[in-house]
């Protein structure tokens, strides 16, 4: 801690010399950095010593002469930043157009058994639906042509 006092006295006078307008090159500046550093090597336990000399270290380096005023925070210098896009605007849900309904989804068709045999004659036969299938060889025939028969089940286009 002598050392660093003895390092700052010899600093000083030099100083001084190049202090001009600079709050950074004054000697309150340097004095202050200097015991700041001597209490941060001296005693790194005692935090709250530490940080009252940081922050009179800081006033005197910053220009307002060391006075407990507190510093005006770096973001009220910062230049206002601009977005890099336009904000999305989306309308509210008051003025936006109501949705139509979801289309109701086609139902299946329910399924209806072939037609099946019912009775026959020498003419031709009647299927379950009550058609009339007359009897070409052995091929029966509906409304709209030639039949095909498995069993009693019956196709007619």
């Amino acid at each position: 801690m002598r050392l660093a006092i003895r390092a700052l006295a010899l600093l000083l006078p030099a100083s001084l010399a190049l202090a001009g307008s600079d709050p950074l090159k004054s000697a309150q500046c340097a004095q202050a950095l200097a015991v700041l550093e001597a209490a941060r090597q001296a005693s790194p336990r005692q935090a709250g010593q530490v940080e009252t000399l940081r922050q009179q270290a800081a006033g005197a380096c910053l220009g307002n002469g060391g006075a407990d005023q507190p510093l005006a925070p770096a973001s009220a210098a910062a230049p206002a930043i601009r977005p890099l896009r336009q904000p999305l605007h989306l309308p509210s849900p008051a003025t936006a157009s109501p949705r139509p309904p979801p289309a109701a989804a086609p139902t299946a068709p329910a399924y209806e058994p072939p037609p099946v045999i019912t009775s026959c004659d020498a003419g031709g036969c009647w299927d379950s639906r009550g058609t009339r299938l007359n009897r070409a060889g052995p091929d029966l025939l509906g409304p709209g042509g030639l039949c095909t028969q498995q069993g009693q089940t019956v196709r007619c286009p």
